[in-house]
């Protein structure tokens, strides 16, 4: 083999090289992003105070740490979205343990899925804080360059209520459909809470089991 033929060849297997490297570091990446590292420190919360700011960009994690704060006694304000795909809520102390509120945090990027968690959660007493909807970029949607953006929003279990309630979510792009689909559903009980917008108008309707 002559002395040009053999520096291509190598140049060759130094660019194959580099892209192997280049992928493998990508791929590194998005598991790092996935999966909390084993054995990192978390920072504990401070459940004394009135207040309580909890903001993540991990709905994991923002369920782990609203269970904390709810069983010590603390309840949602209000919640929204900050910059990137992180969230923020804001809870104030106001029940006595064991006599607490309980929280379902939702997120998906399907509409069908988020109408069949609702009406599971509803189910079993949860019902829609809508001061909590938001629309938020996802950790892998940001990380892939996609567009698809998650739905949030939480359900709150009062520690003394029985009632139950019924909700129906409505999706479209179109704001003359949605007009339509409103009035239908205001005709059969239900009332609307809240919406959010991504690419489509989502919103959420709801209506209580005893018809008041």
């Amino acid at each position: 083999m002559d002395k040009p033929t053999a520096v291509e060849s190598r140049l060759d297997r130094l660019e194959q090289d580099d892209r192997r490297l280049k992928l493998t570091v990508g791929a590194l990446l998005l598991s790092l992003a996935a999966v909390p590292l084993v054995g990192a420190a978390v920072p504990q919360q401070n459940l004394t105070e009135r207040f309580l700011l909890l903001a993540t960009a991990r709905t994991g994690t923002m369920q782990r740490e609203l269970d904390e704060a709810a069983a010590a006694g603390y309840r949602i304000l209000v919640g929204s979205p900050t910059s990137g795909f992180e969230m923020a809520l804001v809870l104030e102390k106001v029940a006595t343990p064991p006599h607490t509120y309980k929280y379902l945090l939702l997120a998906t990027t399907l509409t069908g899925t988020m109408q069949r968690e609702l009406d599971e959660a509803a189910s079993e007493g949860f019902r829609l804080l809508p001061a909590t909807m938001i629309s938020k970029a996802g950790v892998f949607g940001t990380l892939m360059n996609s567009d698809a953006r998650e739905i949030v929003m939480i359900m709150e279990k009062s520690p003394n209520s029985s009632r139950r309630y019924q909700y129906m979510l409505l999706a479209t792009f179109q704001t003359s459909t949605l007009q339509d689909e409103i009035a239908q559903a205001v005709e059969n009980g239900y009332e609307v809470v809240g919406m959010v917008s991504r690419d489509e108008h989502i919103l959420i309707l709801e209506r209580s089991n005893d018809g008041r």
